[in-house]
């Protein structure tokens, strides 16, 4: 697996409908779950007229969250296909099932740790969640507790953090920078809020999953890399 990106596209459009079908099931009812949540929030929360406000808070809290979380099925599916099991799809739905509160308590103390260091000039925000992501990756690969799977996670960040960094950073100014041209159209139709945020669910459903599938591919890649080295 010497081009993680070019093998990615391939399986994504390869696997498209199986893809979205982990989309439909999974991610799209958890965006829609955080939109909901997230603006019961800001409807509850008084405006004390500062830059940002506790709403703000919950907002990047859930988000980072959910980011986290909803990766399970689509880091399974990949490396099920990749190692060419049976029931690819079903098991991947399955994992979420039986993984998902381990990683979603995790998911949440990260999220939690990773908003803090965001508040502290936001690189050493973005520090903690390059070193722990690819610990939930580590955890459904294997079958293994996310908790004893920080160590190797810890080894790829000292290895590759740059290119984790780097993923995180270009992926998600990629997917900003397309999200406000698209709101910079739609704005010129209508000043819809369901409209400016159905364009945001739309923009995270296509570049989310191509992200976690790129990235576990990596993963997979980096942890054949240490193997060799032992």
């Amino acid at each position: 697996m010497e081009k993680p990106f070019k093998y990615s596209i391939s399986f994504v459009a390869e696997k498209f409908e199986k893809i979205l079908l982990l989309v439909l099931l999974v991610q799209l009812p958890l965006l829609i779950l955080h939109f909901f949540i997230t603006n019961y929030i800001y409807a509850i929360t008084p405006n004390v007229g500062t830059i940002y406000s506790v709403a703000d808070f919950y907002y990047a809290l859930f988000t980072i969250l959910f980011f986290l979380y909803a990766q399970i099925p689509f880091v399974k599916y990949t490396y099920n296909e990749f190692e060419g099991k049976e029931h690819a799809l079903k098991d991947a739905l399955y994992s979420f099932l039986v993984q998902g509160f381990p990683i979603f308590v995790f998911a949440s103390l990260i999220s939690m740790a990773t908003l803090i260091g965001f508040s502290l000039l936001v690189v050493p925000g973005l520090i903690i969640l390059a070193f722990f992501i690819t610990a939930p990756i580590i955890s459904i690969i294997d079958n293994k507790s996310v908790w004893k799977s920080i160590r190797e996670s810890r080894i790829l960040f000292k290895k590759h953090f740059m290119k984790i960094i780097g993923l995180l950073l270009i992926w998600g100014l990629l997917e900003m920078v397309i999200g406000v041209l698209l709101n910079a159209v739609i704005i010129r139709i209508t000043t819809s809020y369901a409209a400016l945020a159905g364009v945001q669910i739309i923009t995270n459903l296509i570049f989310y999953p191509i992200f976690f599938i790129l990235l576990t591919v990596c993963t997979l890649k980096w942890r054949e890399g240490l193997r060799k080295i032992a």
